[in-house]
């Protein structure tokens, strides 16, 4: 058994619609060199450490090799690539979303929904859960969230 642990956070955007786990909502989103998605970064840098591969800054640097606004999916797709992801089974992931920006609660069933097809994983391995930060510091003031993923994989 292997176990992945990532997070990312980002700054929030006006300028920028918000999205999560792969799904759009309309209200602001994060600043970013690709989408901005906590989420599926949180969640790739998960998969490549259970797997001891770099962190995914190696794989998509913020600069000009990586296209600005490229899709996390996108993303995603490539780092299930560089971990052979076909030869591991995901046992369980658990999310968290700290914010105080949006309702996390709300947003769950997509989330979890649109992970389950893009991880071809059924959908009660998967857990989403929000917390705030009781209004303190850049998350409290509602400047930035933070994603955490914790995961467990199994070799096929």
């Amino acid at each position: 058994m292997l176990i992945g642990h990532g997070w990312d956070l980002h700054q929030h955007s006006d300028r920028k619609t918000l999205i999560l786990g792969g799904v759009n909502f309309e209200e602001d989103g994060f600043e970013g060199h690709s989408d901005g998605d906590i989420l599926i970064h949180a969640l790739c840098d998960a998969l490549l450490g259970a797997t001891g591969k770099k962190d995914l800054g190696h794989y998509f640097p913020s600069d000009e090799s990586t296209p600005k606004d490229i899709p996390s999916t996108k993303i995603l797709s490539e780092i299930l690539d560089v971990i052979e992801y076909e030869n591991f089974t995901l046992m369980n992931i658990d999310i968290t979303i700290v914010t105080q920006k949006f309702n996390v609660q709300e947003k769950e069933k997509k989330i979890i929904e649109n992970l389950s097809k893009l991880l071809g994983v059924p959908l009660e391995i998967i857990n989403v859960k929000g917390k705030s930060a009781d209004d303190y510091g850049l998350i409290g003031d509602q400047k930035a969230s933070l994603a955490i993923v914790s995961l467990l994989l199994e070799n096929a």
